[in-house]
């Protein structure tokens, strides 16, 4: 199957069968990657953004706005 017929397919899914089937995708290329180790650097940053989120300095935006945001591109 090439990846323009798996696209039309995937197109006909329900939401929620898209959703799963991306679950599923993410599941396979880490069993294929195998088990890594973030650097770091990647750690200290997802410490900050946690840190940024949890004491409200993050900017953060509502389902809505990030719809709203993909539909216009």
């Amino acid at each position: 199957m090439t990846a323009s017929v798996l696209k039309e397919e995937v197109r006909k899914l329900s939401a929620v069968e898209r959703i799963l089937f991306v679950q599923y995708i993410l599941d396979s290329l880490r069993e294929d990657a195998g088990e890594f180790e973030l650097s770091e650097e990647w750690k200290q940053e997802l410490d900050r953004r946690t840190a940024s989120y949890l004491d409200g300095t993050a900017k953060t935006y509502t389902w809505q706005e990030v719809r709203a945001k993909v539909q216009q591109q």
